[in-house]
């Protein structure tokens, strides 16, 4: 972390003692030296560094588009997909599965439909993880969780128990997304 400056007051140094003696092509060959070895030090680490690397982007998003009625332990299926960049989600399934480990931010929007109560969780693998509680008619609840990811676990959106129905339309009250924070 110190080398860079260090390197860089070192040979700044030495510029200033040649100045006297040298001429401008001697000054200006130390400078691009300089420079070179700063672009080599911090190019081996930095983002910015001219690096062919291609930045891994995995992130999902789908909802609902009409009004749905789920079953005992049903996994909602979220038909309209908006983004599905790694190709994680599957809107058959209803599931996220990560392409990569890593850590995910989850989050899931759920509205119950007008005087009927709605108990969801969200899942992973097959353990349950938080749940939703958005109440009796027209009313929304949501989950955010930053979970551990390895490559091939699951994250879905089950229903408790007995029959209910999620409410969605056009305007897609009732959504589920996610993205990698980090490897």
């Amino acid at each position: 972390m110190f080398r860079t400056p260090m390197i860089f007051l070192m040979l700044w140094t030495h510029m200033v003692k040649v100045e006297s003696v040298c001429d401008t092509e001697l000054q200006n060959g130390l400078f691009q030296d300089l420079l070179n070895m700063m672009v080599k030090i911090k190019g081996s680490n930095s983002e910015s560094s001219t690096c062919s690397c291609k930045k891994i982007v995995i992130a999902f998003t789908a909802s609902l588009s009409t009004q749905k009625t789920i079953g005992s332990h049903e996994v909602v299926k979220f038909d309209k997909v908006w983004t599905n960049e790694g190709k994680g989600y599957d809107p058959n399934s209803g599931i996220f599965t990560a392409p990569r480990k890593g850590f995910y931010q989850i989050t899931a929007t759920i509205m119950s439909a007008n005087g009927k109560n709605l108990h969801v969780s969200l899942w992973k693998n097959n353990e349950k993880t938080v749940g939703v509680y958005p109440g009796r008619g027209h009313y929304t609840g949501s989950a955010n969780i930053v979970l551990k990811l390895k490559k091939g676990d699951r994250v879905y959106i089950k229903h408790r128990s007995g029959t209910e129905e999620i409410f969605s339309n056009g305007d897609h009250w009732t959504m589920f997304s996610g993205f990698l924070i980090s490897e």
